[in-house]
């Protein structure tokens, strides 16, 4: 492998691609390509990183990879977050973005490695995309690279770069499109037009699926992924009327409507935030996008045009890579983006490679002037030599006078840390008044959110809202949305045995889920159906839904 190739490989939920790939006058040249698929049950999420590496060790040892290498995680093991800073010079945005993103994951800070990205400016405030990664994930994973042989160069987030791709690939499209890979995990949403780009992750992906099979047909995971892959490729003989094919057609039906609603949600969403407007295209990614019908679904309910995204445009294939171009198109757009960062400057993307392993990285490349440098300073002439200790006995009189110049500003240090932990103290008082004027704007959003969720359920009203607040001994407030409403039960009951109480009670659910999808909302309680007015014959179906509001967003 020559020096001006990069070895990427490209670590999935459900397989590891490796790719060399060299670049040249700005374009790409893919001249080696493996792949291999990831031998576990894919519903158990504790043997992915056991998976993870026997794979890797695998396709090393097969192939013959060495060297440094580029790797891409799945966008199951970060986590993303968009948040708005004011707009600061260049060198304050790092703290400005720590203080922020505390704000705004569940989990401490030091606790994880984490890069950002300027998604964009509007010369008041800045958007930026926040990515992190668990430091344990991280330091288990490098240490799996480093069983292998290889060494960890970077470790980028699969999340943003389609993005890379897109611009490498569709340089010239200048209309706002929404990219959507759909994972075996999750489906990663990628909003891009003229200006900048925003994401979405959901958990929501080709395992979805299965499990869904596989509870509708009493099937082990294992057989219901071997049954949904024949299903897709068209493999899978049946008859219309035959029961499991409804069974399976159903499930299929199902996970396509729970697609299509994400998207018009994220669509929605972004729109709302970030005054956009609706995508003239959609391109799909990953091989979830093969499923039966899922372009056909899309571009019916979001009424634009919906095709396969292609990576490969602008990339030469060497005559030694050897496979479908097609299932290429559809893997290849997270590797084909982190390699076109060599190509574009302005590409995005984030380093999850921690601090301490990137100064090592870069120690390890200064060694051999640092040796030069040693034996230059060992045969250095001894007259140099006793004129150094001349100045050094120079510099240690002049130490000791400043150390009596400064001993009196060391009896101001007290004062100094009183006054900042005073005026620490009035930041936290400030910031809690903040909170109080943002709450007013924050219940406008939140009611746009409670209006969207009954539109999309149907025949359902809220007839009362209450919120409930507590606070703990320790001082730590709780917040609950606590909301009565009825819904409308359009068959006539008259009597037990003609209410479908799962049918309702799953209506009432995901009225629930659209609720908890609020940016205000963490978390909900089960909730509560009186079922006495169906058995007595009304139509109307009363229920109490509790809404854990977000202490970080309060109402």
């Amino acid at each position: 492998m020559s020096a001006s190739n990069r070895l990427i490989i490209n670590c999935g939920s459900s397989s590891i691609t490796a790719a060399v790939l060299s670049s040249s006058g700005g374009s790409l040249h893919l001249e080696k390509l493996v792949s291999e698929s990831l031998n576990y049950d894919l519903s158990n999420d504790s043997e992915y990183n056991n998976a993870l590496a026997e794979g890797l060790k695998s396709i090393v040892r097969s192939n013959g990879l060495s060297g440094k290498a580029t790797f891409i995680i799945a966008g199951h093991q970060v986590l993303t977050k968009t948040i708005r800073i004011p707009n600061v010079e260049a060198a304050k945005q790092a703290q400005i973005i720590a203080f922020e993103a505390q704000q705004n994951i569940p989990y401490p800070l030091h606790e994880v490695v984490w890069d950002s990205q300027i998604l964009g400016d509007d010369g008041v405030e800045t958007e930026v995309l926040f990515i992190a990664c668990k430091t344990s994930t991280i330091d288990d994973f490098c240490s799996m690279v480093a069983s292998t042989g290889l060494v960890v160069e970077a470790i980028s987030p699969a999340t943003i770069l389609e993005y890379n791709a897109l611009q490498f690939s569709y340089s010239d499209a200048t209309e706002d499109t929404l990219l959507i890979n759909v994972g075996a995990r999750s489906t990663t949403l990628l909003f891009s037009n003229a200006d900048a780009f925003f994401v979405r992750n959901i958990a929501l992906g080709g395992n979805s699926l299965t499990q869904s099979i596989a509870d509708s047909l009493g099937k082990t995971f294992a057989q219901a992924e071997e049954i949904k892959r024949k299903f897709i490729s068209g493999g899978l003989n049946y008859s219309e009327d035959d029961s499991g094919a409804q069974l399976l057609k159903s499930s299929a039906d199902g996970f396509l409507r729970r697609m299509g609603q994400e998207v018009t949600r994220s669509i929605v969403n972004y729109r709302r935030q970030r005054k956009g407007a609706a995508p003239k295209r959609i391109l799909l990614s990953g091989r979830g996008s093969l499923y039966k019908g899922l372009a056909e679904h899309l571009s019916t309910s979001q009424k634009v045009a919906v095709e396969l995204f292609d990576p490969l445009k602008e990339v030469i294939l060497d005559a030694d890579v050897d496979s479908n171009p097609e299932a290429l198109r559809l893997s290849l757009g997270e590797i084909i983006g982190e390699a076109s960062r060599t190509v574009n400057p302005d590409a995005a993307g984030v380093n999850l490679l921690p601090e301490a392993i990137q100064s090592d990285m870069r120690f390890a490349k200064k060694k051999p002037l640092l040796l030069i440098a040693a034996a230059c300073l060992a045969i250095a002439p001894w007259p140099a030599f006793l004129g150094l200790k001349s100045q050094v006995t120079n510099l240690e009189s002049e130490a000791q006078a400043i150390r009596s110049a400064t001993a009196p500003l060391q009896d101001r240090q007290a004062t100094i840390q009183e006054n900042t932990d005073k005026a620490l103290a009035l930041r936290e008082s400030i910031a809690r008044v903040e909170g109080l004027v943002n709450s007013k704007v924050n219940w406008i959003h939140y009611f746009a959110d409670l209006q969207d969720s009954l539109y999309q359920t149907k025949d359902v009203w809220i007839d009362d809202l209450e919120i409930v607040r507590d606070v703990s001994k320790d001082g730590e407030s709780s917040y609950e949305v606590v909301l009565l409403g009825q819904m409308l039960v359009r068959e006539t009951a008259e009597g037990n045995t003609n209410i479908d109480q799962a049918a309702l009670s799953n209506r009432i659910r995901e009225l629930q889920a659209g609720f908890e999808s609020s940016e205000f909302i963490i978390a909900s309680k089960e909730p509560q159906i009186s079922w006495a007015n169906l058995f007595q014959g009304l139509n109307v179906l009363p229920f109490k839904i509790s809404l854990i509001v977000d202490p970080n967003k309060p109402l």
